[in-house]
């Protein structure tokens, strides 16, 4: 699956109520093209620290999580902003 397939199915994945939007402003957007690459790595470095049994493990897990939420946030508002204009 080429990246940008990748980028783009992680976010609709989370937020398949908004796939059309979603799938609109990505090519629309070269920004929110690096907020959907940067969640996508995001949650599989969350994904590999969930998995992982090493002592900084926890410490990773929350750090990537704080980083999933604020990255779902900016998600969301970009896709509100942009269709409320």
């Amino acid at each position: 699956m080429p990246v940008i397939q990748s980028n783009l199915s992680y976010v609709v994945k989370r937020y398949p109520d908004h796939r059309d939007n979603i799938l609109q402003f990505f090519k629309e957007n070269q920004n929110y093209q690096t907020i959907c690459e940067d969640y996508r790595k995001c949650l599989e470095a969350h994904q590999h620290w969930n998995e992982s049994g090493s002592k900084e493990a926890s410490a990773r897990r929350e750090e990537y999580a704080t980083l999933l939420g604020e990255l779902e946030a900016e998600i969301i508002q970009n896709i509100n902003e942009f269709y409320n204009t």
